[in-house]
């Protein structure tokens, strides 16, 4: 799975932000707004990647759980499903 095209990422202040270009303005109206691990996962899947090579990549550059990398990675993967933003 990897994001739809048509994303441009910007830090504004100390928030970093999503905004959709292209195909995805046409799928969601609005930003969306990510936290540090959230920006992580976004960048990650700019690429193809598994459910199990997000948490993966959590577990080796966060200090977190096995439990909470997947746990996080699930609920930042239905968000995007939600929204109809991953090519599956």
């Amino acid at each position: 799975m990897k994001l739809v095209s048509g994303f441009c990422v910007r830090r504004i202040l100390d928030e970093t932000v999503a905004v959709p270009t292209q195909e995805a303005a046409h799928r969601l109206s609005g930003l969306i707004a990510m936290n540090e691990t959230g920006e992580f996962l976004f960048q990650l899947l700019q690429s193809t990647q598994t459910k199990e090579s997000l948490v993966r990549a959590l577990l080796e550059t966060y200090e977190t759980d096995e439990t909470t990398a997947e746990r996080d990675v699930t609920a930042f993967l239905e968000i995007l499903r939600k929204d109809g933003l991953l090519e599956e």
